[in-house]
């Protein structure tokens, strides 16, 4: 039955959708002016699709504000929005039914339901009322204004300290570094320390920790509602009833876009029985007394991942914690498959929620029902599973199991906050700054290795770096709102000048900061660039000196024979491959013996000569000495340099010598030049001749034997006529190649190449 059913559905289904493509794309309202008959029957049709919809939100959970026909009502996006959010909450439901089908079969076991975190109809219609809207920012309002200017450490937010093991004025005493901490003398800035951390080690865990116990239920989540507090008052009575408990959860909902270091937005606070979601904007400044729940050790607080609820409750509110039990921890020390909070709901209080709101603009007031219910889901269930984390730590492991992770917790909430300027100098896992780069002095540095910047572009990354987070300070945005990275990197790659059109044109989004500033932008880039293109010349200047230096006749005074025969040794033993700093036509060494006859030096203020040596002694010097070595007349011309063939690094066996082949030795002879073989057989060799004293050889026009024969075919290219009769018809004369054409304020590694 269920397959004749399918059978004849998911045809019609199909001719629907075709027909609905196919009429989408006409132009219905011109249809229906032109045929009053085709405009009732499409005005008929869409009612009942209308109808449709109303039903799938009935379907998904939504009774109230079901869409009225009407153009006005069904041509918004938010109205649409809403039937693929009831489609999907009704496809996930289809899935679920299918998994536990699955995965029970035809057993009569009861099947798990879950429970889903849905909103209402009205918070679907809110949120499309904020659409768009831009927020005014609550920094605004905040009685103590935020101060981003570092001038000193990040001072503990405390006017008292409840439970105190350490008294007040003990704990908030400056600290400095009494020893260097890096081999170049560095010493890590001064700092508070965190008040409550000896508290924290010390205070022992109340001893129900250490007990197995059932699990406490959880209340209804459709039967309860949180409570809201904004105000003082109602801080003051949740604080009462707070300190009547052993257990309570916490959770913090933070923003970090349009604030330097960002601001805590919402605390969620869970019993057994009841939900409180504080506002933290309004009640910023007077949040403090909520330590004497937090740092009360007889009460434990069991927050998920609080790695960074310890630093922004500390940095923003002045709030410490101690008796800390964090689910992260006892998960991974369980050897769960995921450590997430979603998968702890999902697998013990058989709760989906959804990741739809996890990076929401929390600023927003009033708070969205679907953001209200997705905070309080992070606490309303947490405490039961606190219980049976609690159960299987001791069940498993006994009390060892619990005291790792009770430890683990405790190095969470000793976690202190610090400023960039006043961070350590090495990176530990229990200071947090601002800006945890790997180099502090060079905190730019990821930027150019992520991105491959060119070194040279060094200055200009550092400058725009600077100005970016000077601004970001000053405005209180981050440094991604004023200027993101990759706009940044594409600012250094303009060519010079850069204008306003080119900053603007730059390939990527310009950002609000950015289009206030390009005149600025484009000013600082220019003087940066200009400022490193001197420099660099400086440095040119400066190395042509110290060589320059060298290359001076005075610098060497008078060579011996020795020099010159430890000189000669070592070319020898080089193959006469002599360096170019030696073929210097201002060098004693070889321009002596070689080139000049004298050399001369000059008074550097009258440019008259000083003095002058006289170098034919050591001529002939050079010639007996390569007389010695080689056995053989040498007599060197003046302009001429010997040639010699390299000497072979390897030994191989002597090859059987023809008679063709054989060359008569001439010991008068200075130079054998090397013929080239012949691969015709049947062509006699004749012996190469050699070149007598007498004959003068022409070394700038003779062949270079000691290249390589590809190298010497590129020196003297034969081109090849072109043959109109050859195999390829179509090849002939190449025409010039089309100049690529740059695009503007980009260099040309940003330009197109054409595929």
């Amino acid at each position: 039955m269920e397959d004749d059913t399918f059978t004849g559905v998911f045809p019609q289904a199909a001719q629907t959708i075709r027909a609905a493509s196919a009429l989408a794309a006409q132009d219905v309202a011109f249809l229906k002016s032109v045929d009053a008959k085709l405009g009732h029957d499409i005005d008929s049709a869409s009612k009942q699709v209308l109808s449709i919809v109303n039903r799938l939100f009935e379907a998904g959970g939504e009774q109230e504000d079901l869409i009225d026909y009407g153009t006005d009502r069904i041509e918004g996006e938010a109205n649409w929005k809403r039937v693929s959010n009831a489609l999907d909450n009704i496809f996930e439901k289809i899935d679920s039914a299918f998994d536990e089908q699955k995965q029970h079969g035809d057993s009569k076991q009861p099947t798990t339901t879950f429970t889903y975190l849905e909103g209402s109809t009205e918070d679907s219609n809110s949120d499309s009322k904020h659409t768009g809207k831009r927020l005014t920012k609550p920094q605004n309002d905040f009685r103590v204004k935020i101060d981003n200017s570092e001038i000193g450490p990040f001072k503990p937010k405390l006017t008292s300290k409840p439970h105190a093991l350490k008294s007040y004025e003990e704990t908030l005493t400056l600290r400095t570094c009494a020893s260097p901490a890096a081999a170049d003398d560095y010493e890590d800035p001064p700092f508070y320390p965190q008040p409550y951390e000896t508290e924290i080690d010390k205070q022992p865990y109340p001893e129900s920790i250490y007990t197995v116990t059932p699990p406490v239920p959880f209340k209804s989540w459709h039967d309860t509602s949180a409570v809201w507090v904004d105000s003082v008052d109602k801080l003051q009575e949740m604080i009462a009833e707070l300190l009547q408990l052993t257990e309570i959860a916490v959770d913090l909902e933070h923003h970090d876009y349009r604030t330097y270091y960002g601001i805590v937005c919402l605390m969620q606070i869970s019993n057994r029985d009841k939900d409180w979601i504080v506002d933290t904007l309004s009640l910023r400044d007077d949040l403090e007394p909520l330590n004497q729940v937090f740092t009360n050790p007889h009460i434990i607080k069991v927050f998920h991942g609080a790695f960074m609820d310890i630093i922004w409750l500390q940095r923003d509110l002045g709030l410490y914690v101690v008796s800390l039990f964090d689910t992260f921890h006892a998960s991974k020390k369980l050897g769960f498959p995921k450590f997430s909070l979603a998968y702890l709901l999902e697998h013990f209080a058989k709760f989906k929620t959804s990741k739809k709101y996890q990076l929401a603009d929390w600023r927003l007031r009033p708070l969205l029902g679907p953001m209200l219910a997705y905070a309080r889901s992070d606490t309303h269930f947490l405490l039961n599973i606190f219980d049976q984390l609690r159960n299987q730590l001791l069940e498993s492991g006994g009390e060892d199991k619990m005291k790792e992770v009770l430890y683990e917790s405790r190095q969470v909430a000793k976690r202190r906050f610090e400023y960039t300027k006043f961070r350590p100098l090495i990176n530990t896992k229990n200071v947090t700054c601002p800006v945890m780069a790997y180099n502090p002095r060079e905190p730019y540095g990821s930027i150019i290795s992520q991105y491959n910047v060119p070194l040279h572009k060094k200055p200009l990354v550092e400058a725009l770096y600077n100005w970016r987070d000077d601004l970001a300070r000053q405005e209180d945005e981050s440094v991604r709102y004023i200027l993101p990275n990759q706009l940044l990197v594409n600012l250094t790659s303009l060519t010079l000048p850069v204008d306003v059109s080119k900053i603007m044109n730059c390939g990527t989004f310009v950002t609000e900061h950015g289009r206030l500033h390009v005149k600025e932008l484009a000013q600082l880039i220019n003087t940066v660039s200009q400022n490193t293109e001197v420099n660099d010349w400086e440095l040119v200047e400066k190395w042509n000196n110290s060589t320059d230096s060298l290359n001076d006749t005075a610098a060497f005074g008078n060579v011996n024979e020795e020099d010159m025969t430890r000189v000669f040794e070592d070319l020898k033993s080089n193959h006469f491959r002599l360096s170019d700093s030696l073929l210097r036509s201002e060098s004693i060494i070889i321009s002596s013996p070689f080139k000049m006859r004298y050399t001369v030096h000059y008074d550097d203020k009258t440019h008259e000569p000083v003095e002058s040596h006289d170098l034919e002694e050591r001529r002939g010097k050079v010639e007996e000495y390569f007389k010695s070595i080689e056995g053989e007349s040498i007599v060197l011309e003046e302009g001429e340099a010997e040639h010699t063939e390299p000497e072979p690094t390897e030994q191989t066996e002597p090859k059987a010598v023809t008679e063709a082949e054989t060359i008569k030795e001439d010991p008068n002879e200075i130079i054998t030049l090397r013929k080239k073989k012949n691969n015709n057989i049947n062509n006699k060799k004749e012996p190469v001749q050699a070149a007598s004293l007498s004959n003068a050889f022409d070394y700038a026009n003779a062949d270079k034997i000691l290249l390589d024969t590809k190298q010497r075919s590129k020196l003297n290219p034969k081109k090849r006529a072109f043959n109109p009769y050859g195999d390829k018809e179509d090849q002939g004369p190449q025409g010039a190649k089309r100049n690529k054409r740059n695009i503007t304020g980009k260099t040309s590694t940003f330009s197109n190449k054409r595929r």
